[in-house]
């Protein structure tokens, strides 16, 4: 999808209207454009789903590499994706676990945040937090924390296309 500068597709609110007109040949046309407004604000909105399996975020990302040899173009919508990643448990140093989501030359991370939990101290940190780090590579989730803990996630948001 491209963005044209005067457009309102970037309008994140439903609109309201009070009016519609009253003939037909004018009110189709009216009608047709509400309901693109109405999808274009629904979809814009982030799901609040976070699964253990690769899933759309709701998020749309425009920024991008502009290779415009390739048929590139930085005001092209890119889909961004969501998984979490599930820690058993997190022993104090580092602690991995397969991610599953296909790293290659098109995968750009958008964030990567999470969070764990002692449910026997009643105690818990988001991640990354002070020394506490999340890394990636090509096959694994790595986290590395100063503190035991019971049980943890790490979110993943990322694009595969460039």
């Amino acid at each position: 999808m491209t963005l044209s500068l005067d457009s309102q597709q970037l309008e994140s609110y439903v609109p309201v209207y009070d009016a519609v007109p009253e003939k037909w040949e004018d009110a189709r046309p009216f009608i047709v454009e509400q309901l693109k407004k109405l999808a274009n604000g629904v979809n814009s909105r982030e799901i609040g789903f976070f699964l253990d399996q690769e899933l759309l975020s709701g998020k749309a990302f425009i920024p991008g590499v502009n290779i415009a040899s390739e048929g590139g173009s930085s005001q092209q919508f890119r889909t961004v994706l969501r998984k979490v990643i599930t820690f058993p448990s997190l022993s104090i140093g580092t602690n991995s676990q397969l991610h599953g989501i296909t790293v290659d030359a098109n995968f750009s991370l958008i964030q990567m945040f999470g969070g764990a939990t002692d449910a026997t101290a009643l105690t818990g940190e988001p991640l990354p937090n002070g020394s506490d780090t999340i890394t990636y590579d090509s096959t694994k989730v790595y986290v590395t924390v100063a503190a035991a803990y019971t049980r943890a996630w790490v979110i993943m948001e990322y694009m595969q296309e460039l």
